[in-house]
């Protein structure tokens, strides 16, 4: 791994990169990220009027580079295989939400239940007097 690269992993707290860093980081040219840009699969950020490319964008670069290079796959199919990530990622964040929801109001419902339990051995020791 070059120095670059261990730079990019510890060095998050920098807000926005130049093109030709993420081009360096990403292993790609510049051209494919004008490319990319085209496709609206990454795009140009502003922090503090200064234009550059998030953290993020160097990392989901590095991804359509892998995508595009090493599977073969062309930027079409790439935006729509992240875009279907995208959204299975959030149904599975959602699933989880839901999942957690359920489990509460499961809780709630045994402890209803057991207050009722409660209620009905107290009013029946009561009845039996």
């Amino acid at each position: 791994m070059s120095n670059k690269q261990d730079s990019l992993r510890f060095d998050v707290q920098q807000k926005i990169y130049s093109l030709s860093e993420i081009a360096e980081y990403a292993r790609v040219s510049i051209e494919f990220i004008e490319e990319c840009e085209r496709e609206n699969l990454i795009r140009v950020s502003t922090v503090r009027s200064e234009l550059g490319y998030s953290h993020d964008t160097v990392r989901r670069l590095i991804r359509i580079r892998h995508l595009h290079r090493d599977l073969g796959l062309d930027l079409s199919a790439i935006d729509c295989l992240l875009r279907m990530r995208r959204q299975v990622t959030d149904l599975q964040r959602r699933l989880g939400d839901m999942e957690e929801q359920m489990s509460v109001r499961e809780r709630e419902l045994m402890d209803e239940i057991q207050r009722l339990r409660r209620k009905l051995a107290h009013n029946s020791n009561w009845q039996t007097r």
